[in-house]
């Protein structure tokens, strides 16, 4: 016999089909609440703990400039040229040791120009070692002002000043998460040092001076961070809640704002052992780190010497546990929120799945008499909602389903459409914005090497007019009997490449600066194509000029177009090495706003890994080119309002385009 099949009624249906999306809804709620605030809580922290890092290295590049500052201005006083300038048993000016005291420098030495030790005002003594194998003396004896970070072991800090020795040591304590460590002390020393050259009355340098600042112990300088960073006053917070600053040798903190449970600077204790994988390796942690004997939200950076090799780290950092209390409290709001919400949406959901389960159940006795056969008239719901339409409906459902089911079939073919419609709309625009997003990046990343350009630019040109006016004299000096020294000429030879460099760069940074004229398009490449045999054969190429039968006149600055159509026609010369065809072509575009000048080689090609970074600074594929020459026509264009197109394959050849407007909208 079949058994009978139990059946819930249609108000606990209703209340539980109201009530399971509402729960579900809630619980995910809460699950992607909760989510979000962790994330966002501690992606705020990072982002503010890495902003503080930040600033904590301009800090530590302020007081490098400054030692810079002390070294350079203490070179150039009139008493240490004239001594330099005297012979080796001459005395030396005592204001040295004034400087050294007054400056709270640990060390100021001066060096001849031949590297010989001259004068140590902490060490006046210890004079005649040679100081030239040091990069940071060698590279302060070629004339410019050097500084960085040095480390000296016990014996050559007792060199430069007998009273460093004690000051370097520093005892190791053994720190939780920390790397074993088997040395007892640290006896090596971290100085802050800069170096200047002592320029003779003729302008040539005659020594080097340089100092250091020891930071083993000296805490004045995390001091600083602190306060500034972290807004804190002179008296260090041993609560535990307060954000803190350390400088690392290796991993062993010499100077920090960092308190041990005892309330003393916890120097000498270390860095975690997986922070200092990190750093070792020359990078950056950013993250949650177990910083002494709790976990921290944490910024380290390594720190380099002046040859270049990791030797220590930046910290700055705060506790973790006061976000964890805020985090925690926030959760807890948010699910007190989303309970009460509940209770509200489960009394409201038996509210309402009582109302409508009432229509239901006439509507159910209905169709049942009328499925037991009885005649009865149309089915009719006492209500004026979808239930009383669903009565209505249902004593013509069999006659319309047919012409429903048509009509549903067209309704989605058109939603199938639409889709389409929509999806390829939103394709393109993607299309486009990452074409923008590109053409920003290149055009931030040109602006910012623009300005390096420039005072590269500048702060090379007059050390290269000594040289080439120095190189001149002794050009002059040859006596006619004599041959010129083949280094003579390679000098000036090189000095003319570097001034082309300045040059290019100037040119790169200068962009924007127009003299906007109307001119003929045909007349300037046929000017370029006649006069380009002065700078390379051209017999063995083939040049086809298609834009002689086509007149166009645009708007623009004819010499930056001169020097862009220039370069792009060497280059493509240049491509064909065994010769070639070069042909150039200009055409309107339909609009008659905008001009296009194709120039086409049966060259090498370029490489498609090399596309990409055709137009950035300083990349050539030529031996012996400045990577400029692009870049430089690139911005030109940039500035008129067009674009370059390149289009190639390996050992194809290339196709350069340059898109102009016929007329410029602004004058620079």
């Amino acid at each position: 016999m079949k058994m009978k099949r139990l059946r819930s009624s249609i108000r606990f249906k209703l209340t539980v089909a109201t009530l399971v999306p509402l729960i579900t809804a809630i619980a995910v709620c809460w699950l992607v609440g909760v989510s979000l605030i962790t994330t966002r809580f501690y992606s705020q922290a990072q982002q503010s703990v890495e902003t503080n890092l930040n600033s904590a290295h301009e800090i530590l590049l302020g007081e490098m400039a400054r030692l810079s500052d002390i070294i350079r201005l203490t070179g150039q006083t009139a008493e240490l040229a004239q001594a330099m300038s005297a012979t080796e048993k001459s005395p030396l000016p005592p204001p040295l040791q004034l400087i050294l005291h007054n400056e709270r420098l640990s060390f100021l030495t001066l060096v001849d120009r031949y590297g010989f030790v001259r004068y140590r005002a902490g060490n006046p003594s210890f004079t005649g070692d040679s100081k030239k194998k040091e990069k940071l003396i060698s590279d302060a004896l070629k004339g410019v002002v050097a500084n960085g970070i040095m480390l000296l072991s016990a014996e050559q800090a007792a060199v430069e000043n007998p009273l460093l020795p004690q000051q370097i040591n520093i005892p190791t304590k053994q720190t939780p998460h920390a790397r074993p460590y088997s040395r007892r002390a640290e006896n090596r020393g971290m100085f802050l040092v800069a170096a200047a050259p002592v320029l003779a009355h003729d302008g040539s340098v005659s020594g080097v001076l340089y100092g250091g600042v020891l930071m083993n112990g000296d805490n004045w300088l995390v001091d600083r961070i602190t306060k500034v960073v972290f807004e804190r006053g002179e008296r260090l917070d041993s609560s535990g809640t307060a954000g803190t600053a350390t400088l690392f040798l290796d991993d062993i903190r010499i100077a920090t704002t960092v308190l041990d449970n005892n309330g003393k600077r916890a120097i000498g204790s270390m860095m975690s052992a997986e922070v200092y994988d990190f750093i070792s390796r020359g990078k950056k942690w950013i993250g949650k780190a177990f910083v002494l004997d709790r976990h921290n939200i944490a910024a380290y950076e390594p720190l380099r010497d002046y040859r270049g090799s990791v030797v220590g780290a930046l910290y700055v950092g705060v506790p973790e546990q006061p976000y964890k209390q805020l985090h925690f409290q926030i959760n807890l709001v948010l699910s007190a929120v989303l309970i009460f919400v509940t209770l509200i949406g489960v009394g409201l959901s038996a509210w309402f799945s009582r109302r409508l389960s009432l229509p239901i159940k006439a509507l159910e006795e209905e169709v049942r008499r009328i499925a037991a056969g009885e005649k009865l008239p149309d089915i009719t719901v006492d209500s004026n909602d979808e239930i009383a339409s669903l009565a209505d409906e249902f004593n013509i459902m069999k006659h319309r389903l047919a012409a429903r089911e048509q009509e549903n079939l067209n309704l989605n073919r058109t939603l199938e459409q639409k889709v389409l419609e929509r999806t390829t709309q939103l394709e393109e625009t993607g299309r486009e914005l990452l074409n923008a997003q590109q053409e920003l990046a290149q055009a931030e990343r040109l602006a910012g090497i623009g300005m390096l350009a420039s005072g590269v630019a500048h702060e090379i040109n007059n050390p290269l007019a000594i040289i080439r006016g120095n190189a001149e004299l002794l050009q002059l000096s040859v006596k006619p009997d004599q041959s010129e020294p083949d280094e003579l000429e390679t000098i000036l030879r090189q000095v003319g490449r570097i001034d082309r460099i300045v040059k290019n760069l100037r040119s790169f940074s200068r962009g924007g600066l127009q003299v906007v004229s109307r001119f003929s398009l045909a007349e300037l490449l046929d000017s370029i194509l006649d006069q380009i045999g002065h700078q390379m054969p051209v017999e063995q190429y083939r040049i086809d000029r298609g834009y002689r039968d086509k007149i166009l006149a645009i708007e623009g600055d004819e010499d930056q177009l001169r020097q862009v159509f220039t370069n792009l026609i060497l280059n493509g010369l240049q491509s064909m090495t065994a010769g070639g065809v070069l042909a150039l072509d200009t055409a309107c575009d339909g609009t008659g706003q905008y001009v296009s000048v194709s120039i086409t080689d049966s060259g090498c090609g370029i490489r498609p890994d090399s596309l990409a970074k055709l137009f950035t600074p300083f990349f050539t594929t030529k031996p012996g080119g400045t990577g400029l020459g692009l870049a430089v026509s690139y911005g030109i264009i940039k500035d008129h309002g067009g674009e370059i197109k390149v289009s190639s394959e390996d050992r194809q050849g290339s196709v350069f385009t340059v898109i102009l407007p016929l007329r410029q909208t602004k004058t620079n």
